[in-house]
């Protein structure tokens, strides 16, 4: 079953890390704070939320870009919390600028991070080495079988979560950390992330069994069979990572479960989670757009005009199969990966609202 599930993989660019070059061959350059202490200063209008206040700020102080938009805590937001317009926005307009070096990726981590970025390269190293001596000897079998199998020299991924994972939580622990002011802010609050927290899944079937039929009741139009499968290969994955890289790098599973849902692959080669862009929440109908240009600045702009006191949206991911028809599997993980709910109603009123405003 995991096999099904596309993950995005990273490996480590050696090189890259230890001569300081991002994939974009830019400088990878360390975030520098202002001194700057009062939020009002920047953001005046921001006085309700502290964290919001706080969140902003730190935006600011590390270069990112916030044109007409702000961070909100408000029942406006479909998740209590997301991003908002605070003026017009016209279609193509870019709203947020991120500098590369802003971004949590495994190559800006490693500047901060040495000794730590040093025992993940140590761990990938080992990994490839188990999977190269595994391709050889499947090789040898599929020639005893005259078969030859697609990317079977490919390393296996999956080590970016964890590193990320790390990167993150070191973060947390150092006080002067530059993303510690970011990190602090992440939070989910779904079934999936309650029953991780929990740590009592690994002996007790019921809690399993209840975050399913929590979920079921979120999205009723999807089996509870297919709920309790996208839940299995979350645990599954869990498990593997506490296996792999307990007592060599720092690890934590509710971390790693958050780290995984505002991830975004920003080429076939980075997967990052982005400043900003992870505060936005999903629609299916989205207002924004992501582009990672050449000079290593991503932009998220405006796909279509945007009125003030607006809320910002992306689509994390679709759930229509080839046929246009709304496909079970990946609304049962929509629901587990993000804690989204969607219906075949839903998307049928979509698509009936998006032929009636052509």
């Amino acid at each position: 079953m995991c096999n099904k599930i596309m993950w995005g993989t990273l490996l480590f660019a050696y090189t890259s890390i230890q001569s300081g070059i991002n994939s974009n061959n830019n400088a990878v350059v360390p975030l520098k704070l202002s001194t700057t202490k009062n939020s009002a200063d920047i953001v005046p209008h921001l006085l309700t939320n502290d964290a919001d206040a706080t969140f902003m700020q730190w935006c600011s102080d590390v270069g990112i870009t916030c044109t007409g938009v702000e961070l909100q805590t408000t029942s406006k937001s479909v998740a209590g919390r997301g991003v908002f317009s605070t003026q017009d926005i016209s279609l193509g307009d870019t709203v947020i600028s991120i500098p590369y070096y802003a971004a949590l990726t495994e190559e800006n981590a490693a500047v901060y991070c040495p000794a730590l970025a040093s025992e993940l390269f140590d761990i990938q190293k080992g990994a490839i080495k188990k999977e190269k001596k595994r391709s050889k000897l499947k090789r040898i079998w599929n020639r005893i079988r005259r078969r030859r199998e697609e990317n079977e020299l490919q390393p296996a991924g999956g080590h970016w979560q964890a590193a990320l994972t790390a990167y993150a939580l070191q973060g947390l622990k150092v006080d002067q950390h530059a993303w510690k002011p970011w990190v602090e802010q992440w939070a989910r609050d779904d079934p999936m992330q309650t029953l991780v927290e929990g740590s009592s899944w690994r002996d007790n079937d019921e809690v399993i069994k209840k975050a399913v039929l929590d979920f079921h009741k979120m999205a009723p139009d999807i089996p509870d069979y297919k709920i309790a499968a996208a839940v299995g290969i979350r645990l599954q994955q869990i498990d593997n990572y506490s296996d792999q890289y307990k007592d060599r790098i720092p690890t934590d599973p509710s971390l790693y479960s958050t780290v995984l849902s505002r991830a975004v692959g920003l080429s076939d080669n980075v997967t990052a989670v982005l400043p900003m862009h992870d505060m936005i929440n999903h629609s299916f109908k989205p207002n924004i757009g992501l582009t990672f240009a050449d000079d290593g600045c991503i932009k998220l702009f405006a796909t279509k005009d945007i009125p003030k006191d607006q809320e910002l949206f992306l689509k994390y991911m679709d759930v229509l199969d080839e046929e246009g028809e709304w496909d079970e599997d990946k609304a049962a993980w929509l629901l587990v990966q993000w804690g989204i709910p969607c219906s075949r109603s839903d998307i049928e009123q979509d698509a009936v609202q998006e032929v009636s405003d052509d």
